[in-house]
């Protein structure tokens, strides 16, 4: 699990990416791989990845920061919807 995830989910959602971009730059020193980080489910109604939860919210620097880091565009949520499909679905 990623340290300090509901804040940074929160941050997220409101386009605060200032603890996403601390994430990413520390990622050197981080025991689990960053792609595992960046595809994990987390605990959310609908077990969102970064990168699907960002889709959800509309939060296209995020989006596109998590993928220039290696996020899978192909990563699903718990019940099966990629970032694109989320953020269509949300009209962003």
């Amino acid at each position: 699990a990623i340290g300090a995830l509901p804040t940074r989910l929160a941050d997220l959602a409101r386009g605060d990416l200032a603890s996403l971009r601390a994430f990413l730059s520390g990622r050197r020193t981080r025991g689990t791989s960053l792609a595992a980080q960046l595809d994990a489910r987390h605990d959310t109604e609908k077990q969102d990845t970064l990168l699907t939860w960002a889709a959800r919210h509309g939060q296209a620097e995020a989006v596109r920061l998590l993928l220039e880091a290696g996020a899978s565009v192909g990563a699903t949520t718990g019940t099966g919807r990629a970032a694109l499909f989320i953020a269509c679905q949300e009209g962003h």
